[in-house]
C-alpha cells in the first residue's frame, strides 16, 4: 500500500490567529488513516502562492489549506501558474474570518472538512482568469469593483470585530454611496454608465454569510454577475436587508447575468476586491475557465 503525503499550507493569522489550533484538532485524523502530512506555515502573504508554485509533485499527493478566502486565493493562483503545469487536488480545511468556497461546497466545520478529504472523492469547479495591468489573476470566490472593494477596504479597519466586520463596513457604505462611470461588458455586449457596484460571483455566498448569488454554481461554466446601477439610500438598506437570503433579486433596481466573459473600464484606475483581496485595477477582461481545479468535496 503506498502511503499518501499531503502538503499542507497553512496560514497561521488567518481567522485571528485560530488556524493552528484548527489543525491540531484535525491532525490526528490525518494520521490515524495512514496519510503522512507536511505543515508550510505561511510566512507573509503571497508565501501560499509560492508554496503552491513550488511544491513537488513526485513528493506531493495533494494539498490541504488550512485558512480562510486569501489563502485558497493564493495556493489556487500559485498552482494555476505552475510552469510545469502540475496539478494537486486541493482540500480545504476553513479556519479564517471568511471561508466562502468551504460554505459553498457544505465544508463548515473543520472535522467534517478533514473527513472529507481523506474520503477522497473530488470533484472539478471553475475558476475565473482575470487580465488587469497585463498579469493574470485567478480567483476562485468574487470579483469586485465600485462599493464592493470600498466594503473589503473598510472591512481591514474593522478587523477586530471578527465576521461582523463585513457587515459593519457594508453598513457604513450604505450611508455614503458614490458613484463611478464605466463601460461594463458583459459576454461582448458593452454598456456605457454609472454604477455603485459590479459584483461576479462563482460561489452563492461571499463575505459572512452573504447570498449574493443565489443561482451561482462552481462548475457550471458560468460567473454570475450582480449589477447596481444607481440607488438611494433606502434602496440600497433594501439591498442589505435582503442579500442574506438572496431576495434582493426581486428588487427592480437589482441586475443579475450569467455569463462567460466580462470587464469593466473606468474613468479612474479602481482598485479591485479578489476573492476578499484589495489587488488588481480596472480595467481589466476576465473570462471562466471551466473544471480547472480539483477539489476534494
Amino acid at each position: 500500500m503506498t502511503i499518501k503525503r499531503y502538503a499542507v499550507i497553512m496560514n497561521p493569522y488567518g481567522g485571528n490567529g485560530r488556524a493552528s489550533a484548527v489543525w491540531e484538532q484535525v491532525a490526528p485524523l490525518f494520521a490515524n488513516s495512514g496519510v503522512e502530512t507536511v505543515v508550510y506555515a505561511t510566512e507573509n502573504q503571497g508565501h501560499g502562492r509560492v508554496l503552491a508554485q513550488t511544491l513537488d509533485p513526485l513528493t506531493h499527493d495533494a494539498i490541504c489549506i488550512v485558512g480562510g478566502d486569501g489563502t485558497v486565493h493564493e495556493v489556487a493562483n500559485g498552482l494555476l501558474a505552475r510552469e510545469d503545469q502540475a496539478r494537486f487536488d486541493l482540500g480545504f480545511i476553513p479556519a479564517g474570518t471568511g471561508n466562502t468556497l468551504h460554505d459553498h461546497l457544505g465544508l463548515r466545520d473543520a472535522e467534517q472538512a478533514a473527513k472529507t478529504i481523506l474520503r477522497g472523492m473530488t470533484r472539478a469547479i471553475d475558476v475565473v482568469r482575470l487580465t488587469t495591468q497585463g498579469e493574470p489573476v485567478y480567483c476562485v470566490n468574487i470579483v469586485g469593483w465600485g462599493a464592493i472593494s470600498d466594503i473589503a477596504s473598510l472591512a481591514e479597519r474593522f478587523r477586530p470585530l471578527g465576521k461582523l466586520r463585513y457587515s459593519a463596513a457594508t453598513l457604513c457604505q450604505i450611508c455614503r454611496p458614490r458613484l463611478r462611470k464605466a463601460k461594463l461588458t458583459l459576454d461582448g455586449m458593452m454598456s456605457q454608465d454609472e454604477f455603485l457596484l459590479v459584483i461576479a460571483c462563482n460561489t452563492k455566498k461571499t463575505g459572512t454569510g452573504m447570498m449574493i448569488a443565489p443561482r451561482a454554481e462552481i462548475d457550471d461554466g458560468k460567473i454570475d454577475v450582480v449589477v447596481l446601477r444607481r440607488a438611494s439610500r433606502w434602496q440600497m438598506s433594501q439591498l442589505f436587508r435582503a442579500i442574506f437570503d438572496g431576495s434582493h433579486l426581486s428588487l427592480p433596481f437589482v441586475e443579475y447575468h450569467q455569463v462567460r466573459s466580462f470587464g469593466i473600464d473606468s474613468e479612474t484606475c479602481d482598485t479591485l476586491n479578489l476573492d476578499g483581496e484589495l489587488t488588481g485595477t480596472t480595467p481589466f477582461s476576465a473570462e471562466v475557465l471551466p473544471r480547472v481545479l480539483n477539489v476534494f468535496a
